[in-house]
C-alpha cells in the first residue's frame, strides 16, 4: 500500500514561506557574522551555519529560530 501524504492542504506553503525567511534572515545577519549555506538544506536536507567560529547544522525550523534568536539579541535595528 502506497504512504499517503497526510499533512493538510492548508500546511503545503508552509516550507516555501520557512525557506523564504531563512534567506532573508539569512541575508540580514550576515552583518553580525552568522553564515548561513541556503543551498545545503537542497542538498543534506539541513542548513549548515557558522557563527562564531562554530560550525553546525539545524533543521528548517531551528535554522529558523536560531536566526531569529540571533537576530533579536544582536541588533538594535530590528527591535
Amino acid at each position: 500500500m502506497p504512504e499517503q501524504n497526510l499533512e493538510p492542504l492548508f500546511l503545503q506553503p508552509l516550507d516555501p514561506w520557512l525557506r523564504e525567511q531563512i534567506l532573508r534572515l539569512s541575508v540580514d545577519m550576515l552583518s553580525v557574522g552568522l553564515l548561513t549555506c541556503t543551498a545545503c538544506e537542497k542538498v543534506f536536507g539541513e542548513y549548515i551555519l557558522e557563527y562564531k567560529g562554530e560550525t553546525f547544522r539545524l533543521p528548517a525550523g531551528k535554522a529558523y529560530a536560531f536566526l531569529k534568536y540571533v537576530q533579536e539579541t544582536t541588533t538594535d535595528s530590528f527591535q
